[in-house]
C-alpha cells in the first residue's frame, strides 16, 4: 500500500535554530496517525512544509508515491492536503459566513448571503460544532470559536489527508467526539488523517498509529496497540528540557487552605467583583457577577469558549467595558476599561491568543520580556534586559536559539511559556489567566500549574479559566463552570468529570 503522505529526510533551520533533522513520516491511507512531541520538537514545522506553508531546507515530499513540489499553499490544497494550523488563519474584518465560503472549494463565485448564511447553519449540524452568528465578524470572536471555523471549513472540503493542529485544544467533551467520529468515518473511507495533540488519551482513544518527535528528530513510530500511554508518556517527559518531574501537588497543599492566613495579614480582597457585567456585543452576555478572592486563593472558571469566561477575563483585565464594580487590592479600576490601571493595581493577565495579545511578534524575546516597563531612564539598559530575559527563559524552560531572537520564530508552546513567564515574574497581586497550559506539553503544562499555584502561596490570589474539562480540577481549587453567560455554583476539584461535563454542555448535572 502506498502512502498518502510520505515526508523522508525533511530539515530545516530557522537562523541558529536547527528545527528538524532528517524527520521522516509516513501517512497510510485509512489511518489515523497521531503526532506527537514536546514544545519545539518541530510537529508543527514538519506539517507546514508537508502543506506548502514552509519550505524545507532538505528532503522530499512525495503523494501517492510520487515526488511533489508545494509553493504555497493553495497547491497542497489543490493536491488534496488540507491543514488546520494551531492558531487560525481567518479574515477578521470578514464575517463567519464569508470566511466559510472562502474555506469551501466547491463554492460558487457569486453567491448570496443566504447561500452562505446556510451553510454555516449546515456546516454546524453536520459536524457538531458552535461556530457562532454567521454574520459576526471574525475578530470579533473567542479563540475558540475561530477555531472551530477553521476545523469547519477544512472538512467540508473532503481532502485526501487532514492535517490537524492541536484541534481538539479549543473543542467541548461533546465536540471532541463529534470530531473524532468524523475522522473515523473519513478514516475507513480510505481518507488520512493527521493529528498533532498533546492529550494522550486522545491518542490511545482514537489513533492507529503515531510518531514521536523530540528536539527536531523521529524518536519512534508504531501502531498504536504496540505500546503504552507510560510508554510514550515517558519518552515525552524524556523531550522536554528543563522541565521538572514532579508530580502535582496533593489537594491539601492548595494555596486556598493558607488563604485564611493571607488575608489576616492583608485584610483586603485581591480580587472583588460586585455586579459586574461585561459590555461586548458580539459576545454571550454574562449575568451580573458578583465574587472575592482573599490573598492565596485560586478560582478556576470552566467553560466552552464563547461562553463567557474569556469575556469575564478580558474585562477584569481591563481589555472591555462593564458594568458594575472590579477592584483590585482595594483600587476601583474605570469601568471604560484601562489596562494599565489594572497592572498599576497589581494585576497581571495572560491573553488567551497569545499571538494576538500577549505577545510583539517582530520583537526579541528581550524585549518582549521587558514589556510594559523596560530598564532604563533615557535609554534602554539592554544589558539588564539580557540578563532577565536569560535567568526567566532559563527557570521556565523556553527553548529559543537565545535572547535576541525574534517571538514569531518560536514555537506556540513556547511563546506561551514566554508570556507566563513574563506576567509571573512580577509578583502580581491577582493572576487572571486564560487557557494558561494551552499548547504545552505534558511536563510544561505540570510545571506551569505549579507555578500558579507558587504565586498563591506567596499571598498573590488567581482566576484560571480554562475549557480542558480533564486539566481543571488538577489545580485542586474552587471550580464554577460558566454556560452561556451564567456562572454555576462553587464546585469541589473531586466533582466527577461527567457532572462538569455537562454542565459545561449546558445540561442539568
Amino acid at each position: 500500500m502506498l502512502p498518502s503522505l510520505e515526508l523522508r529526510g525533511i530539515s530545516k533551520r530557522f537562523g541558529e535554530t536547527q528545527a528538524l533533522s532528517e524527520v521522516s513520516l509516513s501517512i497510510l491511507p485509512g489511518e489515523i496517525h497521531a503526532l506527537l512531541g514536546e514544545n519545539g520538537a518541530g510537529k508543527s514545522t514538519l506539517v507546514s512544509i508537508a502543506a506548502g506553508r514552509l519550505a524545507a531546507d532538505a528532503g522530499e515530499i512525495l503523494r501517492n508515491g510520487s515526488p511533489v513540489s508545494f509553493d504555497r499553499a493553495r497547491d497542497a490544497r489543490d493536491a488534496g492536503l488540507a491543514l488546520v494550523p494551531q492558531h487560525d488563519l481567518l479574515i477578521g474584518a470578514a464575517s463567519v459566513a464569508d470566511n466559510l465560503a472562502f474555506l469551501d472549494p466547491n463554492a460558487p463565485f457569486f453567491e448570496s448571503p443566504a447561500a452562505r448564511r446556510a451553510r454555516v447553519i449546515r456546516l454546524a449540524q453536520r459536524f457538531a460544532l458552535d461556530l457562532g452568528d454567521a454574520n459576526a465578524r471574525v475578530d470579533a470572536l473567542p479563540v475558540g470559536t475561530r477555531q472551530r471555523i477553521e476545523i469547519a471549513g477544512a472538512l467540508t472540503g473532503h481532502p485526501e489527508v487532514l492535517i490537524l493542529d492541536e484541534p481538539t485544544a479549543v473543542l467541548s467533551p461533546d465536540e471532541t467526539a463529534a470530531l473524532f467520529a468524523s475522522l473515523r468515518k473519513r478514516a475507513d473511507a480510505g481518507g488520512a488523517v493527521v493529528l498533532i495533540t498533546h492529550r494522550l488519551a486522545e491518542v490511545f482513544a482514537g489513533a492507529d498509529r503515531l510518531t514521536l518527535l523530540a528536539r527536531g528528530r523521529s524518536v519512534k513510530t508504531c501502531r498504536v496497540s504496540e505500546t503504552t500511554p507510560e510508554e510514550i508518556g515517558g519518552l515525552l517527559l524524556a523531550g522536554a528540557e528543563g522541565e521538572t518531574r514532579e508530580k502535582e501537588k496533593d489537594f491539601d497543599t492548595h494555596p486556598s487552605k493558607h488563604a485564611a492566613r493571607s488575608a489576616a495579614n492583608q485584610p483586603l480582597p485581591s480580587l472583588e467583583l460586585t455586579g459586574f457585567a461585561p459590555h461586548l456585543a458580539s459576545a454571550v452576555r454574562t449575568e451580573n457577577v458578583s465574587l472575592s478572592l482573599s490573598p492565596g486563593e485560586l478560582l478556576v472558571l470552566l467553560a466552552i469558549d464563547g461562553n463567557g469566561a474569556d469575556t469575564i477575563a478580558r474585562a477584569i483585565a481591563g481589555l472591555e467595558r462593564f458594568s458594575g464594580r472590579v477592584e483590585v487590592g482595594g483600587v476601583s479600576l474605570p469601568p471604560s476599561g484601562d489596562p494599565l490601571a489594572f497592572r498599576a493595581a497589581g494585576g497581571a493577565f495572560v491573553p488567551a491568543d497569545r499571538r494576538e495579545e500577549g505577545l510583539v511578534a517582530s520583537l526579541s524575546l528581550e524585549e518582549n520580556l521587558a514589556l510594559p516597563d523596560p530598564p532604563g531612564r533615557v535609554f534602554l539598559d539592554r544589558s539588564a534586559m539580557r540578563a532577565h530575559a536569560g535567568d526567566l527563559l532559563a527557570s521556565f524552560g523556553v527553548r529559543a536559539a537565545s535572547s535576541t531572537a525574534l517571538a514569531g520564530s518560536l514555537s506556540g508552546g513556547n511563546q506561551q511559556k514566554v508570556v507566563l513567564a513574563r506576567e509571573l515574574s512580577r509578583s502580581p497581586r491577582v493572576l487572571v489567566a486564560v487557557h494558561p497550559t494551552r499548547g504545552l506539553d505534558l511536563a510544561s503544562a505540570a510545571a506551569v500549574r505549579r507555578r500558579i499555584l507558587d504565586v498563591c502561596r506567596s499571598g498573590a490570589a488567581a482566576l484560571v479559566i480554562t475549557a480542558d474539562l480533564d486539566e481543571a480540577p488538577l489545580f485542586g481549587a474552587p471550580l464554577r463552570v460558566v454556560t452561556r453567560g451564567r456562572l454555576s455554583a462553587p464546585l469541589q476539584p473531586t466533582t466527577p468529570v461527567e457532572t462538569l461535563g455537562r454542565l459545561m454542555a449546558g445540561l442539568a448535572a
